[in-house]
């Protein structure tokens, strides 16, 4: 009886420790989605690739949303960058927060953020290409929340 508990709580200790250390994961950004309905962030650590398409009208525009809801103010990093093809230079058109926040880098297809975001404020960023011609629906980007720059 002792030997089956033992096997069955190194079996489950097993499990656990071969799980991701990381509390979030990538996921895909998931399309529609809007100012109304954006992709939400879990937290600081998550990430998400996306597209953009190219739509019979108008440019293709994706959303994020990360609302500190840690009971504290969080100093943290956004990252973008499309990695697969930096030359079609997709961007974060804009963002909106309360708090304060500055580039600190900036080149083409890639950007990286510094921003604070006081206990129970949103942060809101929308992402899309340069200009519409310069659109592949088959390159990836990755937007990211970080506790560190990937870039100086």
């Amino acid at each position: 009886m002792k030997l089956k508990k033992l096997i069955s709580t190194l079996g489950l200790t097993t499990c656990l420790l071969s799980m991701s250390s990381s509390a979030f994961a990538m996921g895909d950004a998931r399309e529609p989605d809007s100012f109304d309905s954006p992709n939400y962030f879990q937290g600081i650590g998550d990430s998400f690739e996306g597209t953009l398409s190219i739509p019979e009208y108008g440019m293709d525009h994706d959303y994020f949303k990360w609302t500190n809801n840690t009971g504290q103010g969080k100093a943290f990093y956004l990252h973008f960058d499309t990695y697969q093809n930096r030359s079609l230079d997709y961007m974060i058109r804009d963002m909106s927060f309360a708090g304060s926040g500055n580039r600190i880098f900036k080149d083409t297809g890639r950007e990286a953020w510094y921003i604070y975001l006081p206990a129970g404020e949103s942060l809101r960023v929308h992402v899309a290409a340069q200009d519409a011609i310069r659109v592949d629906p088959n390159v990836k980007y990755i937007i990211a929340l970080s506790e560190r720059p990937w870039w100086n």
